[in-house]
């Protein structure tokens, strides 16, 4: 190795250091997937974190989408990777709790074959009405579709998403009729909401705001605080379903296996960028919060995922897909 290429070499590792990450092989490129579409949340918090890591180390982080099954395809590519810390993966607990419960093909066990490397941002879920019940609030919608029950529908992105099963425990909660209309993504669900074809949506909190007070009435969030963008918005123990409140985490996960001194390494470079002030302003851009503090293990947060999301699927008498 000649000077030039040995002081940069060293001005690498300096880098590394500071940002709590020792650098990786020269040449070496971090694979970072995403099991949804380019363009998704997942993606968009996915590309924002990988952005912060170059800036930070120099690292060469690669954003690859592998859509497919909820999440699976991501989820199986990550499983089946080497064990060496340079593929990672973007997961929504939720999804990674849900999707053996609900995909008979689904073969991983979200506990012991990944180890979480920290939480990139964390969101809630919203309930909103369209111009179908004219609710606004969930009282109203309630007394509509007590007289409708053949027209009161909620849209989700999906069979087996978390939305689906959040409508399934919205229905036992209010005691009235309403039918699961699954879409193959959200844009073509909030479009038929709005549209008036389907009574409610459920999806995302960050999605409803441009819409909120417009074109859609949010009835109410499943975070435990309000959102500062819907202030106005009641929790779901703010209207007498605190059944209902629940919050998921964009997850950063490696393979199982991999040595220690690499998970703590990723750990320490997830803490330091999470906490910068450059990603805490992206991720609120985007209509996200993030974790005050990483845990110090992911175990107990995906076990409690786990049960969570089990008692749902168990509550909508939902049996696995082949």
């Amino acid at each position: 190795m000649n000077r030039r290429n040995c002081l940069r070499f060293l001005f690498a590792l300096t880098l590394a250091a500071a940002a709590g990450i020792a650098a990786a092989q020269p040449g070496k490129t971090v694979r970072l997937l995403v099991g949804f579409p380019a363009g998704g949340a997942p993606d968009a918090v996915a590309r924002a974190f990988a952005d912060q890591m170059r800036q930070a180390t120099g690292q060469a982080v690669v954003v690859e989408n592998k859509p497919g099954a909820s999440g699976k395809l991501a989820i199986d590519e990550l499983r089946n990777a080497r064990a060496d810390g340079d593929t990672i993966a973007v997961i929504p607990a939720s999804i990674l709790a849900l999707t053996p419960q609900v995909l008979k093909s689904a073969r991983y066990d979200p506990v012991n074959d990944f180890v979480g490397l920290g939480s990139l941002a964390e969101y809630g879920f919203g309930v909103a009405a369209g111009p179908a019940s004219g609710a606004t609030d969930i009282a109203g919608y309630k007394a509509w579709a007590a007289k409708h029950p053949k027209d009161s529908n909620f849209a989700t992105p999906g069979v087996g998403t978390p939305q689906h099963f959040l409508g399934a425990q919205l229905q036992k909660a209010l005691g009235v009729e309403l039918t699961h209309i699954p879409y193959k993504g959200g844009a073509s669900a909030v479009t038929d909401v709005i549209g008036g074809q389907v009574a409610l949506l459920i999806t995302t909190e960050q999605l409803l705001v441009p819409y909120e007070g417009q074109k859609l009435h949010t009835l109410f969030i499943t975070s435990a605080r309000p959102n500062p963008r819907m202030p106005k918005v009641p929790t779901a123990r703010e209207v007498g379903m605190p059944q209902l409140e629940s919050t998921d985490w964009f997850g950063l996960f490696v393979q199982a296996g991999t040595p220690q001194a690499k998970v703590d390494e990723w750990r320490a470079a997830v803490a330091k960028i999470t906490a910068s002030p450059a990603y805490i302003a992206a991720m609120k851009n985007l209509g996200f919060s993030v974790p005050a503090k990483q845990p110090v293990d992911f175990i107990e947060p995906v076990k409690a995922a786990v049960a969570a999301w089990g008692r749902r699927v168990k509550l909508a008498n939902f049996n696995a897909m082949d």
